[in-house]
């Protein structure tokens, strides 16, 4: 993931495609399995999907869509705040840690 966020950094017109699916983030974890996630059972590719949802609804993207990471990061900007995050990740286990928040505020900053 750190790679693929330092080429998305240091190249921010990279064009991206929105996923619905585990995408290449997803490659190297070992919960992806038959095409989605496990980590905490066949629910978990379900959680993961609502929450992919309600963000791709949030930054109004469709699967399938092309925008720049530039774009993808303005549309964070403009429309995600950070209390937006207690709600499409309630049931994330990374939430608690405060680490997306945090990084949402460095970006809105």
């Amino acid at each position: 993931m750190s790679k693929i966020v330092g080429q998305l950094r240091s190249s921010p017109e990279t064009l991206i495609e929105i996923a619905s699916r585990p995408d290449d983030i997803c490659v190297p974890c070992p919960f992806l399995k038959g095409g989605g996630c496990h980590e905490r059972g066949v629910e978990s590719e379900e959680m993961v999907r609502n929450r992919d949802d309600a963000v791709m609804e949030k930054l109004n993207v469709l699967a399938g869509d092309m925008i720049t990471w530039a774009e993808v990061e303005n549309r964070i900007r403009s429309s995600i705040s950070p209390e937006d995050l207690d709600w499409i990740c309630h049931d994330c286990q990374w939430l608690p840690q405060g680490y997306c928040v945090a990084g949402l505020k460095r970006l809105r900053d």
